[in-house]
């Protein structure tokens, strides 16, 4: 059972539309707005009829919480007005959400406030109090733990080392939202980079990693979401379903999939998360963002470069130091090589070593101390 109390829940139509554009609140100055904001979307969200929405926005605007816009819509030919709450809406909702999170809700034999259930869930304060009504909201839902969708990518991790600087940025990262770009050469770590920080996170939400291999599409990425969600439509789904989408080794690519990724930059996604590993030699006319995009912050980018070398040194402590200044030239601090090293797995490995080189290395690497 749910309790709560409805004195304190129960809101107007007005305020409903106020908490549901709160959701889109980031919407401001973007080329292209969702549909969720017309007229017909709010009435779909909130679930009231759309001749109910006139006269309820009007009021909205008329008091100076909501401000209305002519705008690119998906779908639509000519622009549609769309609606995007002002400063002293936002100012508004959060008195609304204040007075909503004064409950305390009782679920099994929990109790949470809704801000509480809300990160726990990763959905909106207007499709959480329409899950509470429907008494959607059970412990098994929410003990349910989303497992990893899809994966194309297996990592282990075996010899991370370093990267605190670069795991902090990643959760500050993962904290405000955005577009994550990690950049760095093969065998520098992006993948294992993205693993510790899934090991460390847990991030409760569904996880869909895709490499992408030569030739790969964006066509071939919809045919993935359509196969995972019933829909190719992947912007709707990462509005609406939490979810961190990681591509991998992204380097070569068609004008369809940079274009796409770019639209992704441009997307203030609320509860998903994209992430994407870049090759250091991808083509300036492959990269999806531009300077004004990391300036502004839909963009985060982290550049990986070598090891430190007290850190690679970690790798492989049994080395003669001489040996191992040498080691380090050759391998210039690349983690892939060094981690090779280690295990004696060099031959197997893709890396960007002469067979001279990879011999002298295995030779270096058997001087112990």
């Amino acid at each position: 059972m749910v309790y709560y109390n409805y004195s304190i829940m129960r809101l107007r139509n007005s305020e409903k539309i106020l908490l549901h554009l709160y959701d889109y609140r980031k919407y401001e100055g973007k080329y292209e707005y969702p549909p969720e904001i017309t007229q017909q979307g709010i009435a779909e969200r909130i679930g009231i009829s759309v001749t109910h929405v006139p006269r309820n926005i009007k009021k909205l605007v008329e008091d100076g919480l909501v401000k209305k816009i002519k705008a690119h819509v998906p779908g639509k030919k000519k622009k549609v007005t769309v609606y995007l709450l002002t400063p002293t809406g936002i100012a508004e909702v959060k008195k609304i959400i204040e007075k909503i999170n004064q409950n305390r809700i009782q679920v099994g034999d929990e109790y949470y406030t809704l801000n509480e259930l809300k990160k726990k869930l990763g959905i909106g304060y207007i499709d959480l109090l329409t899950k509470l009504d429907r008494g959607e909201i059970t412990p098994a839902v929410l003990d349910m733990k989303p497992p990893v969708v899809f994966r194309e990518v297996s990592v282990t991790i075996d010899d991370f080392v370093d990267r605190v600087a670069e795991i902090d940025t990643i959760e500050s990262w993962f904290s405000r939202g955005g577009m994550l770009s990690i950049v760095g050469g093969r065998g520098s770590g992006k993948s294992y980079l993205v693993q510790r920080f899934l090991d460390t996170k847990k991030p409760s939400m569904h996880i869909i990693w895709l490499d992408v291999y030569d030739g790969r599409t964006w066509s071939s990425v919809k045919e993935v979401f359509n196969a995972l969600f019933g829909s190719e439509d992947i912007l709707s789904v990462l509005r609406t379903q939490p979810t961190l989408l990681i591509f991998d080794d992204y380097h070569d690519v068609d004008d369809e999939f940079v274009s796409a990724l770019n639209a992704l930059v441009k997307e203030p996604m609320e509860h998903s998360r994209v992430i994407v590993c870049m090759r250091k030699d991808t083509p300036y006319y492959n990269r999806f963002y531009t300077l004004s995009d990391l300036a502004e912050g839909r963009v985060t980018e982290i550049n990986l470069d070598a090891l430190p070398y007290e850190h690679a040194r970690k790798l492989l402590p049994d080395v003669k130091e001489s040996a191992f200044k040498r080691i380090y030239q050759i391998s210039r601090g690349n983690p892939r090589i060094l981690a090779a090293l280690k295990h004696g797995t060099l031959d197997r490995e893709n890396v960007a070593l002469n067979g001279e080189e990879i011999h002298l290395l295995k030779f270096l690497a058997s001087q112990k101390k």
